[in-house]
C-alpha cells in the first residue's frame, strides 16, 4: 500500500485561486472594456481561497515572487478536511 500512495505523490494536479466573485447584468457585462473595473465581495488584503478539484483546501495570501503573482499559504485545512471530497 505504501509504494502505491508513494507513486501519487508525483502527479501533477491542478490547483486555482479564487479572488472574489460579483454579479452583474448581461448589459453590464457586455459594456466591459479594456480598464473597466469589477468590484468583487471581497476587501484589499483579505486571504484568498485556494481551492483543488472544486474543493477549498487552503486560504492564503497574494504575493509577488520573481515578478510573478504567487500565494503564500496561510492556512492549510487539515488531512481529513482536505481530502474527503477527492
Amino acid at each position: 500500500m505504501a509504494n502505491s500512495i508513494n507513486m501519487l505523490l508525483d502527479v501533477n494536479v491542478g490547483i486555482s485561486v479564487q479572488l472574489g466573485q460579483t454579479r452583474m447584468t448581461i448589459r453590464e457585462l457586455l459594456n466591459l472594456h479594456q480598464g473597466s473595473i469589477v468590484r468583487l465581495n471581497r476587501m484589499a488584503g483579505e486571504p484568498i481561497d485556494v481551492f483543488l478539484r472544486g474543493k477549498i483546501v487552503a486560504k492564503g495570501e497574494i504575493t509577488v515572487v520573481d515578478d510573478k503573482l504567487s500565494i503564500r499559504i496561510g492556512q492549510l485545512y487539515g488531512a481529513k478536511e482536505k481530502f474527503k471530497h477527492l
